[in-house]
């Protein structure tokens, strides 16, 4: 154990960050964890990807058509966001709970955020790191100035 009024011991501090202080060894437990969470997940999603699609396509109107949607995270909780093009040409954002198949958000963007959507947010998808999230740096410098107006 280690001592002094700045040291922790190693198996308490890597509980308390995260920090894996085991790399290299062969530690072997019972439950995997990546299994264990696709699993509870999984067992919670009563919508599939395809019907969510299915459904923002018939809330948006005739002609209109999904072009992607992936699973993402929306303030904590897991959605479904799906970019649909309308008869007009113009793209939608909904946001639908995989749990019910509710749709939560549908909104019209504006040129910049269907653009932006549709070129980076549904390459990454998931975790807020994409869409319309405008904390988000879209990997352009330009994005970066604060002070810009492009696109607003």
């Amino acid at each position: 154990m280690m001592s002094g009024p700045n040291m922790m011991d190693k198996g308490k501090m890597g509980m308390m960050s995260g920090m894996n202080f085991t790399r290299g060894e062969n530690i072997t437990g019972s439950i995997d964890f990546m299994s264990a969470i696709t699993k509870a997940i999984a067992s919670q999603i009563k919508t599939s990807l395809s019907d969510a699609s299915s459904a923002a396509e018939k809330s948006i109107g005739n002609s209109s058509h999904a072009v992607g949607a992936h699973v993402s995270d929306e303030n904590g909780y897991l959605v479904y966001v799906v970019a649909v093009v309308d008869s007009s040409g113009k793209v939608h954002k909904l946001i639908i709970d995989p749990a019910n198949g509710k749709i939560l958000l549908s909104r019209e963007l504006s040129g910049f955020e269907a653009l932006m959507m549709l070129h980076q947010g549904m390459q990454g998808g998931g975790h807020d790191m994409s869409m319309m999230n405008p904390d988000f740096n879209y990997g352009h410098p330009m994005m970066m100035n604060p002070g810009s107006n492009l696109g607003r």
